[in-house]
């Protein structure tokens, strides 16, 4: 695998400052921006932001999960396509191409999909209840945690 040799971005301000054009500099990395208002020199990006878009959408509309949490959407989005095949790099999904080059990183938990915005319900710990209480709470399925192999659940009665 070779060294990077240039990178493309929009011409969003947050790629031109003090750290990252030095650091572009010294690696030798060539940094070339598309002119303003011409989102048509970022067809592959903004391909893949529609893409991104309209599967949140989806996502957000079939179970009639609110607006604001478009957030939690987003990532369920990302997480799911990473792991859908995709017929441009031979059916494989993203996350398995991108195991081929780090076969030793463990970028993944391994645990089930769900349907965004689904009812779920979340396990009450002994320690957490009494006997007689509820063993479970009622939630709302919104994603996958980033940092456990758990989901992201919501309990509209607490919020």
């Amino acid at each position: 695998m070779g060294c990077i040799k240039g990178i493309k971005t929009d011409n969003v301000r947050d790629y031109f400052n003090k750290i990252l054009s030095p650091y572009f500099e010294k690696k030798g990395i060539i940094h070339q921006s598309s002119c303003v208002n011409t989102s048509q020199q970022n067809g592959l990006a903004e391909r893949k932001n529609k893409h991104l878009l309209e599967t949140t959408q989806a996502l957000l509309f079939q179970h009639h999960v609110p607006k604001h949490y478009w957030g939690e959407a987003v990532l369920t989005s990302t997480y799911l396509i990473n792991r859908i095949p995709s017929r441009v790099i031979g059916f494989k999904s993203p996350l398995n191409y991108l195991l081929e080059f780090f076969p030793k990183k463990n970028f993944y938990s391994k645990i089930p999909p769900r349907i965004f915005g689904c009812v779920t319900y979340v396990h009450i710990h002994k320690h957490h209840r009494d006997k007689l209480d509820a063993r479970t709470l009622k939630c709302v399925f919104i994603g996958y945690s980033i940092t456990q192999k758990g989901y992201k659940c919501y309990h509209p009665p607490s919020k």
